[in-house]
This record gives C-alpha cells, sequence and structure tokens, in this order.
C-alpha cells in the first residue's frame, strides 16, 4: 500500500493521497487501507517516509564521489527535476505554524554525515562546518525548488560551476571571519528582576 501511495504521489501529487484513489489503484474497496491504517495521516506518514528513503539514497550516492558534498547537492536537485511531486510533498508542504530556520533545517536533515565531513576536508571547526552546510543547504534547495516547479533546467556543468562558486565563496568566508563569537547562541534576557 506504501509503494502504491508513493507511486500515486509521485504520478499525480500529495493531494490525490486518498483513500478513493487509492483504492483505485489497488483495485479494492477503501476497507483493506483502514485495516492496515489507522487513518490516512498515518498512511501519509508512511508514505512520506518513503519518499525520504529515496530521497536519501540520491544524497547516499555522493559518498563515492570526490568532493562528496558537491555531488549530494547536485543528487538533491537531480531528485527535485526527476521526482518534483515527491520532492513538493517532503520539502514544499507548510508547517502548521510558522517555525524556525533550526527546527526547518532539522526536520529535513535526519542523517547529517556531511557537516563532518566538510570538517575534515577543510579543516573547518565544527560551528564553521554547520555554517558552511546550512547556507549551501538553502542555496541548493532554491535551486531545487526552482527545479521541481519546472521553472529552470539546468546541465550537470552549470551545476557544478553554480554550486562549486557558491561553495568556495562561502568557505573563503567562514574562514576569514571569526565565526566562532557569531556563531554562539545570544544571551537570553531575563525575565523579572534583571
Amino acid at each position: 500500500m506504501v509503494d502504491a501511495g508513493l507511486e500515486l504521489v509521485r504520478q499525480k501529487g500529495a493531494d490525490a493521497l486518498t483513500a478513493r484513489e487509492l483504492a483505485d489503484v489497488l483495485g479494492c474497496s477503501a476497507r483493506p487501507i483502514f485495516t492496515a491504517f489507522e487513518n490516512m495521516d498515518e498512511l501519509r506518514s508512511e508514505v512520506k517516509k518513503a519518499a525520504r528513503m529515496l530521497v536519501s539514497s540520491y544524497a547516499n550516492e555522493a559518498m563515492k564521489f570526490d568532493p562528496p558534498f558537491k555531488k549530494a547537492g547536485m543528487q538533491i536537485i537531480l531528485f527535485a527535476s526527476r521526482e518534483p511531486n515527491l520532492f513538493k510533498m517532503i520539502f514544499m508542504s507548510s508547517f502548521d505554524k510558522p517555525t524556525s530556520f533550526d527546527e526547518v533545517f532539522s526536520s529535513h536533515i535526519v542523517d547529517n554525515k556531511f557537516e563532518e565531513v566538510i570538517s575534515n576536508v577543510y579543516s573547518l571547526s565544527s560551528k564553521q562546518a554547520r555554517y558552511l552546510f546550512e547556507h549551501m543547504w538553502i542555496y541548493t534547495y532554491g535551486i531545487s525548488v526552482l527545479c521541481a516547479l519546472n521553472q529552470c533546467n539546468f546541465s550537470d556543468a552549470e551545476l557544478s560551476n553554480l554550486l562549486g562558486a557558491e561553495f568556495l565563496s562561502l568557505l573563503e568566508y567562514v574562514r576569514n571571519n571569526n565565526l566562532e563569537r557569531q556563531l554562539d547562541p545570544p544571551e537570553r534576557v531575563k525575565s523579572g528582576n534583571a
């Protein structure tokens, strides 16, 4: 059922994942769906989990390349181009309420091995690597959205140049500025008798 739901989203978008549509795909009534899952939210959650595993498989391909971080960005953009409906379901669905960047970032980045790779390869502190990773993620996400919405189409060479130039600019910025002090969380304002 999850595989059929994934294929349904792939073909028609996340809004098509309804009990009626899925039952039509499966060639059955909706009853077996609600026997296997408590409700449609549970099924949607499982389909989203399967889509996240698929995007992770794209990103994990990057570990075979040097530098892996650049290839990971290219792979995410490739996923957005090839699987626009799955990309939209994972990365372009809204939260219940506005939230912080940290919450959004951590909800999308589950297995973050790239901060350590960046830190080791470029001799950066963990804070510097995190800063660079977050900013590259924002840049890559923007390009991915353009591709998922079919507004742009980039060749591998163009993507390599775009991501390479942005990464090198950020790397120079990180190395030439005292980010350690800037990246410390601000002190909280004390309430009461301050």
